[in-house]
């Protein structure tokens, strides 16, 4: 990295014996920044070299940073919430669809879970928020840009879940359930559904885990979650190092504390 430039005069020019009232209101209003001492404080904001930063301890910087990375913490889990909630539903009908007799309603399924699975998340964040825009006419909030880019792309994996746990339940249990005069529809609620649930669990916590941590990609279309509050701080008192720290042990924790509770409910629900 090169060398910072050396701090130069700076002055405020005015043609020369021309707009005196001018000139005098310049040097009147400068007169009383330096005499408050808000002088110093502009140049102390803007030009106090960044090394400086690093004298406050590491619980100020905590302290400090803490308001900002909650708030950004709650967008994270929010936008997480919103976005496994639409999957779910997005999942469970694409999923049906995967195992349907028809060939058409198959074919949709899979369009869907090949293009979503099959690119990148970051590149449908920038499309719902930056191309969509463009080619409507029309802003896109960021919610929804995040919502939308977060629930497609987990309701594609989502979909192949629900397929593959119901394709596990053995195929005797839907022919035994039909013997007993259950039609097609009510064998698949009662019987087929509730056991592949179960298989199911596990694979969709780990999905909603992998959600979470995904939200944080969000920041590249300026997304207020976590990692995003994370960086606007660093980007001010260039503590990089501790700050992401912070945001690290964060994530840490409440990514611990989601899978130990969603665990306490497989356990209940699937007993």
């Amino acid at each position: 990295m090169s060398e910072k430039e050396k701090g130069g005069s700076y002055g405020f020019a005015v043609n020369k014996g021309q707009n005196p009232e001018l000139l005098q209101a310049f040097n009147t209003g400068l007169a009383e920044l330096k005499s408050s001492g808000k002088y110093q404080e502009i140049l102390d904001k803007y030009l106090k070299d960044p090394t400086q930063a690093a004298e406050s301890s590491f619980w100020d910087l905590l302290a400090n940073s803490f308001p900002a990375l909650m708030k950004g913490l709650g967008n994270t889990v929010l936008v997480t919430a919103i976005s496994f909630a639409l999957a779910m539903l997005i999942g469970l009908f694409m999923g049906f669809l995967k195992i349907s007799t028809s060939v058409v309603l198959r074919g949709i399924a899979t369009t869907f879970v090949s293009i979503f699975r099959g690119t990148p998340l970051l590149v449908w964040a920038f499309f719902f928020y930056f191309g969509i825009p463009q080619l409507t006419g029309q802003p896109i909030d960021i919610w929804v840009a995040g919502v939308l880019t977060l629930s497609l792309n987990a309701g594609a994996y989502i979909t192949e879940i629900v397929r593959g746990s119901i394709q596990s339940v053995d195929p005797g249990q839907l022919e035994a359930s039909r013997s007993l005069g259950l039609g097609y529809a009510k064998s698949m609620q009662k019987v087929v559904v509730p056991q592949a649930f179960k298989i199911m669990t596990p694979s969709l916590i780990n999905q909603l885990i992998i959600m979470l941590k995904d939200s944080s990609l969000l920041l590249a279309i300026g997304f207020a979650e976590l990692l995003y509050q994370g960086q606007q701080i660093y980007a001010g008192n260039f503590r990089i190092t501790e700050t992401l720290l912070i945001v690290a042990v964060l994530y840490f924790v409440v990514i611990m504390l989601l899978t130990k509770l969603a665990n306490v409910a497989d356990k209940r629900f699937n007993k």
